[in-house]
């Protein structure tokens, strides 16, 4: 949410930011996030093509676990990203607490990457932590599926790309081209069109990556 769908949205005119307060993790929770939106004007936005890797920043997080695990959770992720062929800086912060320091309820773990390109688009990927699951799969997991989704070359991650349909719709026009077409995607595009009236065109097929156009307005 907020360092990529927030700064996705920026394209279409949003103004809004979200700041953490407390982490909340299955199943006691306990999360709490201030977002904070002003008035915004959306306008159309074409986005099709991802461009150049800059770069590739990401948090990984452990709350009342120790902090080895948030550690080995981003050396899996960028070992793996540097494994695969990725030149560019890998910058991976690690948020864990001390012994009685930590506010959380928890416990629970996780990381989240995204990808700058030279356009200014961010794609992102995450994994969470479970019990009996090891720190460096989730590392691996989310560092395999932000690949998976640079491999595309287009301009939106699977996920922003079925978000992102609401804001078309609302500014009238747009293109965007996403990695993955999802179910969500195409369910999100049916719901808009009878609400709203719009007509969306769709290229590209379920589980690969697409097209997609605010055709009527």
């Amino acid at each position: 949410m907020k360092f990529v769908m927030l700064p996705m949205l920026g394209l279409f005119g949003v103004k809004a930011e979200v700041r953490l307060v407390r982490r909340g993790h299955y199943p006691r929770g306990g999360g709490e996030v201030v977002l904070t939106v002003e008035p915004s004007r959306l306008r159309p936005v074409e986005v099709i093509e991802f461009g150049d890797l800059r770069e590739v920043r990401g948090i990984s997080h452990a709350v009342r676990l120790p902090a080895h695990v948030a550690h080995r959770q981003a050396n899996s992720a960028r070992e793996y990203l540097v494994k695969a062929g990725i030149k560019v800086p890998v910058d991976i912060a690690v948020e864990a607490y001390e012994q009685g320091r930590d506010p959380h309820l928890g416990p629970g773990s996780g990381i989240v990457l995204w990808a700058v390109s030279s356009k200014g688009l961010v794609k992102g990927a995450d994994a969470l932590g479970e019990r009996g699951k090891p720190a460096e799969v989730v590392g691996e997991e989310a560092a395999r599926n932000l690949l998976e989704n640079l491999g595309s070359g287009m301009a939106l991650d699977e996920h922003m790309g079925d978000m992102v349909i609401p804001y078309m719709a609302l500014a009238g026009g747009g293109v965007v081209g996403i990695s993955r077409i999802t179910l969500h995607a195409l369910t999100n595009i049916y719901i808009v069109e009878k609400v709203l009236g719009m007509r969306f065109e769709v290229s590209g097929r379920e589980g690969g990556p697409g097209i997609i156009r605010v055709a009527h307005a």
